[in-house]
């Protein structure tokens, strides 16, 4: 299950990764709605090409920034969840699995919107996708009960993946970690990290690996970042961006637990490969089982 990514304009150089994360976006939505075995296609557009549409479908003669065009038909008061048959008559067995249709994203109004709401563009991307996932499951907002039913269902899956109201910029932290990148040393490895954290207090601290004659003693460019952050009197973490030189810096166990002493399971975890991009992935995710100071009595 998942997405089809396709692009009716040239792809933007910020857009590496991009499917990747709205894959993650859509399989959330399903498991927010119970629905497996499903997927749709996404496309990205402009204003000129989505305007079009919406005049041609809705009778509305202006851009917008979403569209939803599902291939099932629910019964007034249900959704996905409470009719797999009609889901199952939508499977396709050269995609293999149940087509529930196609998001339509015009990627002008959406850059219009991050700026607007001051986040990221793949934050507001991963909204206007959600919103479509449940629009195909059969959600609307017509009423304030539907929109109010509709916006939980958004956020339960978003919060998954860490993807909150909060002000978190992606792209920003993410810039800063490639920045911290260029300073590591790493003379044995040649492979060089660099890591950001976000504090609760809005501030962000630095780190990148360092290596040693003794391999042992080398320092993860996460617990660097997370030492600049501790001897500057920061307690609690928002989010941590990691990036690496050449293939996507993972952290290692040790740093998923530092991380996890100063964060919630829900911290988003930005992670990607310079000039390629990125995934996020929730602390919870990466450290199922962390040990954390609340279990010892200890509250930070």
């Amino acid at each position: 299950m998942g997405i089809e990514l396709q692009w009716d304009i040239p792809e933007p150089e910020d857009a590496k990764g991009l499917e990747a994360l709205l894959g993650d976006v859509a399989a959330a939505c399903f498991e927010a709605e119970g629905v497996e075995n499903a997927g749709f296609a996404v496309r990205v557009t402009d204003d000129q090409a989505i305007r079009r549409m919406n005049r041609e479908t809705r009778g509305i003669d202006r851009a917008t920034d979403v569209l939803s065009f599902p291939t099932v038909q629910f019964p007034r008061g249900k959704t996905a969840r409470r009719c797999p048959k009609r889901l199952r008559r939508e499977y396709d067995p050269y995609l293999g699995y149940c087509n529930l249709g196609d998001c339509v994203i015009n990627l002008n109004r959406a850059r219009q919107q991050a700026a607007e709401y001051g986040h990221s563009l793949r934050r507001e991307l991963s909204y206007l996708t959600a919103h479509s996932a449940f629009h195909l499951m059969g959600y609307d907002h017509m009423t304030e009960e539907e929109k109010s039913a509709m916006r939980d269902m958004e956020e339960k899956a978003l919060g998954k993946l860490g993807i909150t109201r909060e002000d978190i910029d992606f792209d920003g932290l993410f810039q800063l970690a490639c920045e911290a990148m260029q300073m590591a040393y790493c003379p044995y490895s040649k492979f060089q990290v660099g890591a950001c954290v976000l504090a609760e207090d809005g501030r962000t601290f630095k780190g990148c690996n360092f290596e040693n004659a003794s391999y042992g003693a080398t320092i993860c460019a996460e617990r660097c970042a997370v030492g600049n952050a501790v001897v500057n009197g920061a307690r609690r973490f928002k989010a941590i961006a990691i990036v690496g030189s050449t293939a996507v810096a993972w952290p290692c166990g040790i740093c998923r637990q530092v991380l996890r002493e100063f964060s919630s399971a829900d911290m988003p975890v930005i992670v990607g490969a310079y000039g390629k991009g990125y995934v996020v992935k929730t602390l919870g995710e990466l450290l199922p089982e962390g040990l954390t100071p609340e279990d010892l009595g200890v509250t930070i």
